[in-house]
Order: C-alpha cells, then sequence, then structure tokens
C-alpha cells in the first residue's frame, strides 16, 4: 500500500505541513501574533500552582534508559518512523564503524518540544502526534514506561491549553504513564543523576514558581548529582549566533534560564539537551564530560547545519558531530529552484501581487508598449508613478520584502529587500509588455476585453509562476551564500529526512552513554498488521530501502562516572 496508515483512519495520514500555503501563512501568523502580544497576560504558569509532589524516583534502579525526542507531531512518515523505532523492545542499530549495537527499549520517554505543528489544537495533536504514537506502542502488560514532555514555542501558542490537557490532566498517553503535573518536571535517576526539565514560554522566560521549586530541589541534590537539563531551545546555540551583536546577546546571557544553569545548578549540568533546531548537532568540552547536544529530529522539517558557526561556543565547547553535514545541507538548499512545485499555493501571493501591479500599470499606459522591451520598460516604469495603485502596491511589497529579509544590519535588510523588490517589479513588467506583444500579434485592440482578459491572465498565470521561482531563487542565495532565512529556505523543502533521537543509558556503574540514533531516510510505504496484540505496532515499514534503518550518527557518548 502507498499510503500510510493510521489507528483510526487508514487512508488519511497527516501530510507535512505546507508552510507557505496562503491560508496556513495566514492561521500561522495570526496564532503567533496572538501569543506574542498577549503571552505574559495569559501565563497558564502563572494560573497553575507549583506542583507539591516529589519528583519522580528511578535511583533505586541500577541503570536505566531514557529516550530524548524533540519538535515531533509533522507528517505521519517521520513521526511515525521515529515512533516506531524507539518503541522496539531491543533497537539493533550499525555504528559508525560497522559495530552492531542491541539497545533496549526506553523505560523513560521525554518530549523535548514543539509536540505539534503547526499550531495546537485537540485535533492536531491527535492527528499529528497521539495517533502515530498509539500505533506504535499503545497500552500492553505493565512495567509500563514513563512519559515526561517539555513545551515548546508551537505548543505555547495557544497559551499551553491543549498541552495542559494532554499532558498534565491525564495519567497515560497512549502507552506511557505521566508523571508531571506542571509544564516543568525534575525526576531521580540512579547513580547521582537527575533528570530536569525546564518550561521557557514564548521568551526564554522562566516564571518565579519554576525558579523556587529548582531552587528546592538544588538544595536537596548531593555533592555528587549530574544533572541531565532539557530546554526547548538551544540557547548556547542562540548566544553563540549573537554573539556580535551587544546588547542582544547581554540580554540572551542574563535572563532567567542563564540564571538557573549559572546560580541555581551550576556545574552539576553534564548534560544538555533541547530541540527547536530541527537538526542534530553536539557541542562539547574537550574532555567530554559536559555536553551540549541539539536533536530536533523527531518528525518536524529539517533545518540546515551550515548557516550555523563551527567556532567553539564560550567556555571552549567544540563542534563535535552535525548530522546532516555541512555539504549535505548546503546541497539540499538547492532544492530551493523547483519552489514553485514545492509550494503551488504560494503562487496565489505573487501572482495576485503581479495582477495588482500590472493591472494598474496596463491601465495608466494607454496604449501598447512599445514593441523593443528597454524603451517599454522606461514607459511601464513611469506608467507606475503615474498610477497611484499601482506605487501603493511597489512600496507595499517593498516594506513587506524589507521586514521579511533577515539581515545582521539594518542597512543589509533594506538593500535586500530592495533588490527582492525590483526583481519582483521587473518581472511583473516584463509580463506585461509581454501580454501587450501578444496581445498585437492576435490584433486585439488595446484597451478590449479580449485584449484586457488577455493581459490580466497572463499576469496571473506567470506571476504564479514566476514570482514564485525567484522567491525561491531568493531563499537558495540567501541561505548558500550569505548563510540566512535557514528556516525559511527549509521549510519550503519540508524534507521528511534525516531524523533522530537520542537513547541514553545510565550504566551499572554510573556512566551515561549516549547514542544518538539517525534514520537518514524515513519510509514512504508501510504496512497494516491487521489484528496486532496490545503493545505491539499496528503499522510497520514496507519500504525496501536501506537507508530506512537506523544507524548510529557518530559513536556512543561517555560520560562519567563521578
Amino acid at each position: 500500500m502507498t499510503d500510510a496508515p493510521s489507528a483510526r483512519d487508514l487512508h488519511a495520514p497527516a501530510d507535512m505541513v505546507r508552510w507557505y500555503a496562503p491560508v496556513q501563512l495566514l492561521q500561522t501568523a495570526g496564532r503567533v501574533a496572538v501569543s506574542t502580544l498577549l503571552g505574559d497576560q495569559l501565563d497558564r504558569r502563572i494560573l497553575r500552582p507549583a506542583p507539591s509532589h516529589e519528583p519522580t524516583d528511578f535511583s533505586h534502579r541500577e541503570q536505566l534508559v531514557l529516550d530524548f525526542v524533540s519538535d515531533s507531531g509533522d507528517g505521519w512518515n517521520p513521526t511515525y518512523a521515529v515512533a516506531y523505532w524507539a518503541t522496539r523492545p531491543i533497537l539493533r542499530v550499525h555504528g559508525v564503524h560497522g559495530r552492531a549495537y542491541e539497545l533496549p527499549r526506553a523505560g523513560v520517554l521525554v518530549f523535548g518540544g514543539d509536540q505539534v505543528y503547526p499550531t495546537p489544537s485537540r485535533a492536531a495533536y491527535e492527528q499529528r502526534l497521539v495517533l502515530p504514537y498509539e500505533c506504535a506502542f499503545d497500552r500492553s502488560e505493565p512495567p509500563h514506561p514513563v512519559l515526561f514532555a517539555v513545551p515548546g514555542n508551537h505548543d505555547w501558542y495557544d497559551s499551553l491549553a491543549t498541552f495542559t490537557k494532554l499532558f498534565l490532566d491525564k495519567q497515560w498517553f497512549c502507552g506511557w504513564q505521566v508523571h508531571q503535573r506542571a509544564s516543568y518536571f525534575a525526576a531521580r535517576l540512579p547513580h547521582d543523576w537527575w533528570l530536569v526539565g525546564v518550561d521557557v514560554q514564548l521568551g526564554s522566560d522562566i516564571d518565579a514558581n519554576q525558579v523556587e521549586y529548582f531552587r528546592g530541589l538544588a538544595a536537596r541534590m548531593g555533592p555528587r548529582a549530574k544533572i541531565i537539563l532539557c530546554t526547548a531551545e538551544p540557547h548556547w546555540v542562540r548566544t553563540h549566533e549573537l554573539r556580535d551583536r551587544g546588547a542582544r546577546t547581554r540580554r540572551a546571557r542574563d535572563g532567567n534560564l542563564a540564571f538557573l544553569q549559572d546560580h541555581v545548578f551550576g556545574r552539576r549540568i553534564r548534560v544538555f539537551l533541547s530541540g527547536d533546531l530541527h537538526h542534530y548537532r553536539r557541542h562539547a568540552t574537550a574532555d567530554g564530560q559536559i555536553q551540549k547536544i541539539t536533536a530536533g529530529g523527531g518528525g518536524a522539517f529539517l533545518h540546515p547545519t551550515h548557516v550555523l558557526r563551527d567556532d567553539p561556543l564560550a567556555g571552549g565547547y567544540g563542534l563535535r558531530c552535525a548530522f546532516p553535514d555541512r555539504r549535505a545541507s548546503r546541497r539540499l538548499a538547492w532544492r530551493n529552484l523547483a519552489f514553485p512545485l514545492q509550494n503551488p499555493g504560494f503562487g496565489a501571493v505573487t501572482g495576485l501581487l503581479y495582477l495588482m501591479i500590472g493591472w494598474n500599470v496596463h491601465a495608466a499606459l494607454g496604449d501598447y508598449p512599445a514593441a523593443a522591451f528597454l524603451p517599454a520598460l522606461s514607459d511601464m516604469l513611469s506608467a507606475t508613478l503615474r498610477s497611484p495603485w499601482a506605487a501603493t502596491w511597489v512600496l507595499l511589497t517593498a516594506a513587506g520584502f524589507v521586514a521579511f529579509t533577515d539581515a545582521r544590519r539594518r542597512r543589509l535588510r533594506v538593500l535586500a529587500g530592495l533588490v527582492h523588490t525590483g526583481a519582483h517589479l521587473l518581472a511583473a513588467l516584463a509580463v506585461t509588455w509581454l501580454g501587450g506583444q501578444l496581445g498585437r500579434a492576435l490584433a486585439l485592440e488595446w484597451g478590449s476585453a479580449a485584449q484586457t482578459a488577455l493581459g490580466l491572465a497572463a499576469l496571473l498565470g506567470a506571476g504564479w509562476l514566476v514570482g514564485a521561482a525567484i522567491f525561491g531563487a531568493y531563499l537558495l542565495v540567501a541561505v548558500n551564500v550569505f548563510g540566512r532565512h535557514g528556516n525559511e529556505a527549509f521549510s519550503s523543502l519540508r524534507i521528511q529526512d534525516f531524523k533522530h533521537f537520542l537513547r541514553l543509558h545510565i550504566r551499572r556503574d554510573g556512566a551515561l552513554v549516549i547514542y544518538a540514533i539517525g534514520l537518514p531516510r524515513v519510509p514512504r510505504r508501510w504496512r497494516t498488521m491487521v489484528g496486532a496484540d496490545p503493545g505491539e505496532p499496528k503499522v510497520v515499514p514496507d519500504d525496501p530501502h536501506p537507508d530506512t534503518l537506523p544507524r548510529l550518527i557518530e559513536p556512543p557518548i561517555v560520560v562519567g562516572p563521578g
């Protein structure tokens, strides 16, 4: 079968989010605007009392296996691929040197943020997160694994209302027991390891209840305590990328999250885990005893790795591994040349823009544009300035592209926005000229219904295709030449592959071993298992491609003991 099945409707899997579909753009922009403007007033953490219960205690166990999965809940293929492999009783993977590993299923699952895309709702969580994990691992016989979840910015777009109902007000998530009752959590692990999950809301902000909770937790930790800290954003990457921007860097470093790290937990934090950026990148100290890992490969579209700096972070944390590597990431960006095919609906935006500019220029010309293009271009530019509506559309377009441009300096933003606008204006006028020449060739009278309809149809159709192509070319140049617009250039591609998750094993000797498990390609075909037993997957991969099998991204990372 070619369609990816789900538990309740075997023929309606979730597709990857189409970020550039016009309706989706408006919906997402509206949610983001409301949450940004009213985020502080609708902070659900303030309304919900601080948890009074004891942290979940696993310290009596000799060893523990824990999975970290972040940025899931997008298309069926990548989300279910991660869920399927993470829930196998024994996961068999090959390392970079051919060595085989057999890893037991995790007793703890941590969702690291952004559990659903594009915006949270009950239906979105059900289709994009609950159903894949329900198909992979529903309730089975005890012992039951435990789940914790850190909310990301996409979970916060409804002020955490749906996240609260799904993870905080219930005792079960599919086959996992839910132990947390706040948007942040802590668990005591074997051999003086601790698991801490922090909720940074939308502005890297930690509320007072949360700070006090973690202060009390830190006071109870012994001198040999070692912390695995889970946050929804890799603040070490953000700070590093902003380090040449003065005040902005200082604000990023002086926030409550930095206070929690520097003054509450301090050097006890041995492993930093985060998602938000949908790729794998690991930084570490020279001795490897403090790790900072970005692992946002749970199901969302791929983010590039080649746009980020590869020099050491503050404190001497060097870049140890990236997945995909810089060369593969740069190569994938070239797919933006097919932007109109990847995002067919976006052409409606550029088509309407070209139509409005060309229509008003058409009305102001009064006759066919000159047969030669350059003289005609001068006439059409003059007509644009004479037409208040055409000039207004051009100015609005320029303002929009300047605001959209991702540049470090204001002058560069203005320059790039105007160049982008100029490319679209030139294309719109060229289409207007071509429409006029076609009308002349067909002996249509200027201003007649037939000639006007032909010109407008040409503007809409060419604007749909050419405008989207110019936009894609802009994203390609921005991401591959200037290292900007990484999010916009790769959300357009909706790349399903290069997914991953982390499996952390606290061994009997107290050492922590981190396995970064990668899926270079996620399956495109699935087979339904009719009458599957409880706890068994309802759907299994049916794709023979060898890259769909899990493998280690890099050799196992050992932290500790001691």
